[in-house]
C-alpha cells in the first residue's frame, strides 16, 4: 500500500513586470541535483513556518485579498500567515521587500495541491503582484541555479509542472483582460488521477 504523504502548507507571489507592452514573470530554475524538482523552473516561494502565525506585522491589505483565501479554505489565522509566509520567502529568495507594507495591489489567484503520488507534497496558495510593489535589485540566495524575469511567452516553452504552466496561462489571460484584482480564484487537484479545475465563485 501507497503511504499516503499530507501536503504541507505553503505560499509563493509570482512577481510580474510590464515592459513595452510584454508582459514578464519572476522565476527561477531549480539545480539539476535538487531533491525536489530537478530542473524545473518555478517561483520563489517555501513553505508556512510556525513563526508565520506570531508576526505582529500588519498589512495594508483589501477585503478581496481575505474573502478569496476565505474561499479556498484559508481562514483567518491561516490565511494572515500565508500572506506572510509568501512575502518572507520571496523576500529571502529574491531580495525583493515589499514597499510600504502594501498588498493591495496583490491577489489571489489559485490554491494547489500536489498529486497523491509524490513523495513530497505541498497545499499551495498562489499570489500575484506587481514589480512595483516591492524594492530592492533581484539576487538570488542560492536555492534557485537561475533567477530572471522572463517574458510569459517564453516561459511556457520551459521545462515546469503543469500547474505551473496553469498559473502562467491564467495569469496571462486575466492581465491581458484587465480584470486580475477581481477575478475569482482557481482550485487545481488531483482525483484518482485526474485532474480537477474548479473556479470558486466569492461573494461580495
Amino acid at each position: 500500500m501507497v503511504k499516503i504523504i499530507k501536503p504541507k502548507s505553503a505560499a509563493t507571489i509570482v512577481i510580474t513586470k510590464k515592459n513595452k507592452k510584454k508582459l514578464y514573470v519572476l522565476m527561477g530554475k531549480r539545480p539539476d541535483k535538487s531533491r525536489f524538482a530537478p530542473g524545473m523552473w518555478v517561483f520563489p516561494g517555501g513553505k508556512l513556518d510556525k513563526n508565520d502565525f506570531l508576526t505582529s506585522k500588519k498589512y495594508l491589505t483589501n477585503d478581496k485579498i481575505i474573502k478569496n483565501l476565505s474561499s479556498l479554505k484559508a481562514n483567518p489565522p491561516l490565511g494572515e500567515a500565508l500572506i506572510h509566509a509568501a512575502i518572507r520567502e520571496t523576500e529571502e529568495e529574491t531580495n525583493l521587500r515589499l514597499k510600504n507594507d502594501d498588498i493591495r495591489d496583490m491577489w489571489v489567484l489559485a490554491r494547489a495541491i500536489t498529486p497523491l503520488t509524490r513523495p513530497m507534497r505541498f497545499d499551495t496558495k498562489f499570489f500575484v503582484a506587481p514589480s512595483s510593489s516591492f524594492k530592492g535589485g533581484v539576487k538570488g540566495n542560492g536555492e534557485l541555479d537561475k533567477l530572471e524575469y522572463v517574458e510569459i511567452n517564453k516561459s511556457l516553452k520551459l521545462p515546469m509542472f503543469d500547474v505551473t504552466e496553469f498559473i502562467l496561462t491564467e495569469i496571462r489571460k486575466r492581465i491581458k483582460n484587465g480584470n486580475e484584482i477581481n477575478s475569482n480564484p482557481i482550485f487545481w487537484r488531483y482525483r484518482r488521477q485526474h485532474r480537477l479545475i474548479t473556479e470558486i465563485k466569492v461573494l461580495d
